[in-house]
């Protein structure tokens, strides 16, 4: 169980169902704030039946961050997995000395990468857009490294891709 310094209110990490509520609310939330940031990008739409793993962090009752795994053996990359909806409420997302990420975002890409592992998929990758500065850094933070753009954003202009071999 990680805890924030900062509210010392105790932060749990639960799998639930792509369609519970908490998560259609961060989505949607996420949703909002990247609108006009990039344009909807030719990636396969997230959903019920292409992201098996969904994770929602709690601080108390309140869903403060989300993120998802959907496995590419259908992109021909068996053994691997895409990170999907990976979100931070505004309000939990500050930076630390020098940068440092967030306990939230920290706590929920941790989670993410051992279930990743847990399913068998020691390559994870992600797709971000390169207007999103703050999300390219995240991933740089926690080692994850600029790689060839991967299946259907292929010939995406906007588009950044990064992967970690998880160990």
């Amino acid at each position: 169980m990680a805890t924030d310094n900062e509210t010392a209110t105790p932060m749990n990490i639960k799998p639930v169902g792509w369609t519970h509520p908490d998560a259609t609310a961060l989505r949607e939330a996420q949703q909002q704030e990247i609108d006009g940031l990039r344009p909807i990008g030719p990636g396969v739409a997230a959903s019920a039946a292409n992201v098996p793993i969904f994770l929602i962090a709690y601080e108390g009752d309140e869903p403060v961050g989300c993120g998802g795994l959907r496995p590419l053996c259908d992109q021909g990359l068996p053994g691997q997995a895409e990170i999907k909806r990976m979100y931070v409420v505004p309000s939990r997302r500050r930076s630390g000395k020098d940068g440092a990420p967030t306990v939230v975002g920290h706590s929920i890409l941790q989670a993410l990468e051992q279930s990743a592992k847990d399913n068998g998929w020691m390559t994870l990758k992600v797709e971000t857009s390169r207007a999103m500065t703050q999300a390219r850094r995240f991933y740089e933070k926690h080692s994850y490294v600029p790689c060839a753009i991967f299946g259907r954003y292929e010939g995406s202009d906007h588009s950044v891709c990064y992967e970690k071999h998880l160990a």
